[in-house]
């Protein structure tokens, strides 16, 4: 999966990131432990990089990078509201490191 951020938005247990090609793509925000201590304005004051591949919380100095995620997504499961989307294994994968 490949695309180009748009828009970050969360809900109680997730992170929504909306790509330029009109896909929607969720994960768990435990995979995000300080986003997930964040508070819901600290969370929603986010900055998307000119290239779009880089989201950054300059409050809570968090950054992600989203072909990273992308890839990671493309080889597990679950686009936004398929069922397998919670089910998603313990981020970041054994291999996120060397990679």
């Amino acid at each position: 999966m490949e695309g180009a951020a748009v828009d970050v938005h969360f809900d109680s247990a997730h992170l929504f990131l909306d790509l330029s090609d009109g896909q929607a793509v969720s994960f768990p925000l435990g995979w995000f432990p300080v986003l997930q201590a964040a508070t819901a304005a600290e969370r929603e004051h986010f900055a998307i990089s000119m290239d779009r591949q880089q989201l950054f919380w300059p409050e809570i100095d968090e950054d992600v990078n989203v072909p990273a995620l992308l890839s990671f997504q493309s080889e597990s499961a679950g686009r936004q509201g398929d069922s397998a989307g919670d089910a998603l294994p313990a981020w970041p994968p054994a291999d996120f490191a060397n990679g």
